[in-house]
């Protein structure tokens, strides 16, 4: 894990994390989002890392690890940049690619799920996926955000199913 900590001490607010914090490590999961969230609370401290944590939408997604039993996967962001809020552009996602790349060969989960159905469509499935291993399994939930054509029960159901399905077809 040292190598991670690493390549993102230079991204230290924006890199990866490992959720919900004090979860237990577990490689077999890793989740990739398309941009760090524009949420910055002014009472953070130096150093400290405020990704996926600040916002009910963010404690939603804790909320959904836990109860599928993949709290303590690994999360992160194709573009580490906080933007405003758009999709972040193809040079942008080749900037931060190898970062990305780095990331998934640490990690060496069995499992990506995508944070999106467009961010997979748009960013994942063009540029990433035909970059990482073929025995990975890949596939994409609902945003954990998605409002309003989505229903929090809806993006749960969602999650549940593809945390299941993935688990179900590795199993001899």
């Amino acid at each position: 894990m040292k190598k991670l900590e690493i390549i993102n001490r230079p991204l230290k607010p924006l890199g990866g994390l490992f959720l919900p914090t004090g979860s237990q490590k577990q490689f077999e999961f890793m989740f990739v989002a398309e941009m760090p969230s524009m949420n910055e609370p002014n009472e953070m401290k130096e150093g400290k890392s405020f990704n996926f944590g600040v916002t009910a939408e963010d404690k939603f997604l804790q909320k959904l690890m836990i109860k599928n039993n993949v709290a303590g996967s690994y999360v992160t962001d194709i573009v580490k940049r906080r933007d405003r809020p758009r999709r972040p552009t193809r040079d942008e996602i080749n900037q931060w690619l190898p970062v990305l790349i780095e990331e998934i060969e640490i990690i060496q989960p069995k499992y990506i799920i995508v944070l999106g159905k467009t961010n997979y469509d748009v960013n994942f499935r063009k540029f990433v996926e035909p970059l990482i291993p073929k025995d990975i399994k890949i596939d994409w939930v609902w945003h954990y955000s998605q409002q309003g054509s989505k229903t929090n029960v809806e993006v749960e159901q969602r999650f549940s199913e593809i945390i299941d399905k993935m688990r179900n077809n590795s199993r001899p």
